[in-house]
């Protein structure tokens, strides 16, 4: 295994090998995220390099070699009232990758980013996800509120915290 994964944004050309982690994510971890399997299973490769080459919006990834082990999201708002504000999204590591601080450097890579483009960055965190919830604190992150009962998977109720990052 490299010792420092290459961390950058992805292209449209990156489309298949994101729709390949991003669908693993969902059907693993599904509590780690707003979109399900189902939801994303079908979805258009054509649709996905457009939504990779949006900009400012950006999904960082991280790779060994051509191996797409890690990736975080960062979007923004068309709304004019709403534009001074960015959001977090789809933060994950392959559980082989896990350990080696790609989720520090993904989010990291995303924080970087949003501070040329928004005054505040938002995320949301399962509230018992205490390794990722540790991750953002430690990045700066606050909490804002709580909604009880965000997902529901399978009958399991899921708590979410709401996060945000001030980035002027």
């Amino acid at each position: 295994m490299p010792l420092s994964p290459l961390i950058r944004v992805l292209t449209s050309q990156d489309a298949p090998t994101f729709q390949q982690l991003r669908l693993h994510a969902l059907k693993t971890a599904p509590e780690g995220f707003g979109s399900s399997y189902e939801d994303e299973v079908g979805r258009e490769l054509s649709d996905i390099e457009r939504m990779l080459e949006a900009r400012p919006n950006a999904v960082f990834g991280a790779f060994t070699g051509t191996e797409l082990v890690g990736m975080a999201g960062f979007t923004t708002t068309p709304k004019v009232k709403q534009k001074h504000k960015g959001l977090l999204w789809g933060v994950f590591v392959h559980p082989d990758w896990r350990g080696h601080d790609l989720g520090k450097r993904l989010t990291s890579a995303v924080v970087n980013h949003a501070r040329d483009h928004v005054d505040t960055l938002h995320a949301t965190v399962m509230a018992a996800n205490l390794p990722a919830r540790t991750l953002y604190l430690g990045l700066g992150f606050t909490v804002f509120g709580f909604e009880k009962d965000a997902l529901r998977i399978n009958g399991q109720s899921y708590d979410d915290e709401l996060l945000r990052l001030d980035l002027r």
